[in-house]
């Protein structure tokens, strides 16, 4: 199994006092899985009920070999 950086770019519409102002967020997302395509698939799934404006920007073979989880 190897590891994919899906980068995510978001733009919030952030209410002031003279109407709205865009906001752009843009997120790394790390992502184990067989290849890119189900990579895309899997942010696809976590960002579907995001109400803001997204897109995958990127998504590339990580340099990351093991993720060590602490219990």
């Amino acid at each position: 199994m190897k590891y994919y950086e899906a980068s995510v770019k978001q733009v919030l519409e952030i209410p002031t006092k003279r109407g709205t102002k865009s906001k752009v967020l843009r997120d790394r997302l790390l992502v184990e899985g067989e290849g890119i395509t189900y990579v895309e698939a899997k942010v696809n799934g976590l960002m579907k009920d995001n109400p803001n404006e997204w897109e995958i920007t990127s998504i590339k073979e990580s340099r990351i070999v093991e993720v060590v989880l602490s219990k």
